[in-house]
């Protein structure tokens, strides 16, 4: 039997392949290019979600507020009794809006494609309700940081009174607005008013007859329009126990206060609010004249709320 003899069989070793520096670099610039355009898609994603919170927080609040407002506007109640002290009467004043007291330049704010500026009007308003055997009092007034600075914080004023006291009401408004806002300006806490919201840039109320129109005013008359109807010429209608005041701001109406047994048919609320963040950047400027100008760019971060109230306990005598 022959030897078994193993041939070794010499197998060729094959050169394993690797990456060559040029290829790992354009590995590492691909890479390095996905992972930057991933970062700006998530950057502009979440700056796109905090807008829209942002948005929704100013929505939720503004409507909140002008719901609040409207349920108390539409129980407004005329008090036609005066108030005597010592032989002199008094009219109470149910109703009533003027500029607001630091407010007397309105913020102009440039929109695109029109070269008329929106014209921001803050106006201070009051106004009675009735509940029960008393007399109730409400208030509305925006306190500015700065006088003329365009923007501020709305407060609200609420107090009480027996019925034959009703007419003081208005009064106690205007004094617990004046403390506050001297509290304001001297950076002290504001105790006899409640805070409503921040950033407010227009407040507005104008008050309208019972056929919709505007309660203006007429050659020293005070009234409202009525329409040519069926060949009818148009009339103008007096409308007594009212004031109502014009200026460049508004032709129509800038201030009005009905006293006695008159009360507007209707109010039309119009309430601006600027978005938190701009609020913010806003208030980091030093500079009064910096302040203003950075507002009057951010027409868009401003949320209009527009809404027409019924008046429930109107008197249409007075409108007749």
């Amino acid at each position: 039997m022959k030897p078994f003899f193993r041939i070794p069989i010499l197998r060729r070793r094959r050169r394993r392949s690797a990456f060559s520096l040029v290829e790992i670099l354009v590995t590492v610039a691909l890479l390095s290019f996905i992972v930057l355009g991933l970062l700006a898609m998530f950057h502009q994603t979440q700056r796109a979600f905090r807008s829209s919170i942002t948005q929704t927080d100013v929505l939720e609040a503004g409507r909140a507020l002008t719901e609040i407002m409207g349920r108390e506007l539409e129980q407004m109640r005329p008090c036609p009794s005066p108030y005597s002290v010592n032989g002199n009467f008094w009219f109470s004043t149910n109703f009533f809006a003027e500029i607001s007291p630091g407010f007397d330049q309105p913020l102009l704010q440039d929109l695109p494609g029109v070269t008329v500026p929106r014209t921001n009007v803050v106006q201070r308003f009051f106004f009675l309700t009735r509940e029960g055997q008393r007399w109730e009092g409400i208030g509305y007034q925006v306190l500015p940081d700065v006088d003329n600075s365009g923007v501020g914080t709305l407060y609200r004023f609420q107090a009480t009174a027996p019925l034959r006291h009703g007419p003081i009401l208005s009064g106690m408004f205007k004094d617990q607005a004046a403390l506050a806002r001297q509290n304001v300006l001297s950076q002290q806490p504001v105790t006899n008013l409640s805070r409503m919201v921040d950033g407010v840039v227009h407040l507005r109320v104008r008050a309208f007859a019972t056929n919709g129109f505007i309660v203006t005013r007429q050659g020293g008359t005070n009234g409202f329009w009525v329409p040519s109807v069926a060949g009818k010429a148009e009339e103008f209608i007096p409308v007594p126990n009212t004031a109502v005041f014009a200026s460049s701001l508004d032709p129509a109406q800038i201030a009005c206060y009905f006293v006695s047994n008159a009360v507007p048919a209707f109010v039309e609320l119009e309430l601006g609010i600027l978005e938190p963040q701009v609020l913010q950047r806003y208030r980091a400027l030093g500079s009064p004249e910096a302040q203003r100008n950075f507002l009057s760019n951010r027409v868009a971060q401003v949320h209009l709320f527009r809404q027409r109230i019924p008046i429930r306990n109107v008197d249409f005598k007075v409108y007749q």
